[in-house]
């Protein structure tokens, strides 16, 4: 890969409260917490700019400490709610390092629960976002079964829905081949980022693919234990 001309701005967003699963962003896989897999993921891929993790809670600044000096603030209270967006999580960083006098080019928001994601898939997303010269790259896997095959249950439990949908007549290969967001890279334009105000999808948004296997996003223990074996593995 060539060196990256952009500047990069990396916010690694980590908020303390989780419900579904308690103290997620600390859990281990392998030798690292799920925040410090996240920072090693930036710091390896070696993109030009800084790198903050966002968080409202100690423990986890803590614990990013330990891989360097990457909690530059703690997240305001009001950002830190079930109802806090990302994007106004990510705005408040953007304008924190711009009222330092630190400007970037564009933006990467890397989840913490995305922990099977590698510095290789950050770097190549980079690549495609320059290529490009993308308003936005975001990362996508394909998904596991063809659209095709899905339908709604009617209310009793009825698959007459089904019959509608689901052709037994043709392969798997003759299917259309469909994808989902799966978490794990954003790379945003920053100037059209904050123009918008929001996340967005466009002409000149461009999907990263990545296996099923690296987009495992953690929000569940069954996740989790999914994570640590594919982790194993690997």
């Amino acid at each position: 890969m060539a060196a990256p001309r952009k500047r990069y701005l990396v916010v690694i967003p980590a908020r303390g409260g989780s419900k579904r699963l308690p103290g997620k962003n600390l859990m281990k896989i392998g030798d690292d917490s799920l925040i410090g897999c996240a920072i090693l993921c930036a710091k390896d891929a070696g993109i030009v700019g800084d790198i903050a993790v966002s968080t409202d809670d100690q423990s986890i600044a803590t614990e990013a400490m330990r891989y360097g000096p990457y909690v530059p603030f703690m997240r305001p209270k009001q950002l830190a709610t079930d109802e806090a967006k990302t994007i106004d999580v990510v705005d408040h960083a953007i304008k924190w390092f711009a009222s330092r006098g630190n400007h970037y080019d564009a933006l990467v928001v890397l989840q913490p629960t995305s922990p099977l994601r590698t510095a290789k898939d950050l770097r190549e997303a980079v690549e495609l976002f320059e290529q490009r010269e993308a308003d936005a790259v975001v990362s996508v896997c394909m998904l596991e079964h063809p659209l095709q095959w899905c339908a709604e249950l009617g209310p009793n439990g009825s698959m007459e829905k089904f019959g509608e949908t689901h052709n037994s007549q043709m392969r798997s290969q003759e299917l259309t081949h469909h994808y989902r967001l799966n978490g794990a890279i954003y790379i945003y334009d920053i100037t059209s980022l904050r123009a918008k105000g929001r996340f967005y999808f466009n002409d000149n948004t461009f999907a990263y693919e990545m296996d099923e296997v690296s987009s495992v996003d953690i929000d569940t223990h069954h996740d989790y234990l999914m994570a640590e074996y594919f982790y194993s593995i690997r």
